[in-house]
């Protein structure tokens, strides 16, 4: 049975849902990570993902600027982390490196790779959209990697007031 509900309420029954992070690089050379929700892969041949980001966070400005990024998608045990990635903006904070979090060199792209993800993807910026009001960001895979530990598990946000059992 369903209810006319506002839309605040029905999003709130979407979770659980993914989280990955978006790591991107300063021109500095400091590593800067953003949490996001707003994910999906959008074609399988080329791999392509799209992310969905607010106009003042400094990932999308890195982004741009860069045309290359990284999706890493965060294991369970990088939960304090990725809230931190979250809810810091990048513009005057190290967050790699306040992250504690250990970065590796990627293949094909200038970003690093999150060492201990469930899994990452190199990405090359193809384009941006604007259908309302955040831009989405479209990335072609260009490299993959996967954690050789197959019992690390993703990190899911099970959204506000929810808890494990």
């Amino acid at each position: 049975m369903q209810k006319p509900a506002k839309i605040e309420e029905a999003w709130g029954r979407k979770y659980p849902e993914q989280v990955v992070l978006a790591v991107t690089k300063a021109p500095d050379g400091r590593i800067n990570a953003m949490a996001i929700g707003w994910v999906c892969i959008v074609s399988d041949d080329p791999p392509m993902f799209l992310l969905g980001i607010d106009d003042p966070a400094f990932t999308l400005e890195l982004i741009r600027n860069n045309k290359e990024f990284v999706i890493a998608y965060p294991s369970k045990d990088m939960a304090e982390e990725t809230l931190y990635f979250g809810t810091v903006h990048g513009h005057k904070e190290d967050k790699g490196a306040k992250s504690g979090l250990k970065f590796i060199p990627a293949e094909k792209v200038d970003v690093p790779l999150l060492a201990d993800a469930v899994a990452n993807f190199e990405c090359k910026l193809v384009t941006e959209y604007r259908p309302g009001n955040c831009p989405l960001v479209v990335g072609e895979v260009v490299a993959s990697h996967v954690n050789t530990d197959e019992s690390v598990s993703r990190l899911v946000n099970c959204g506000k007031g929810y808890q494990l059992k």
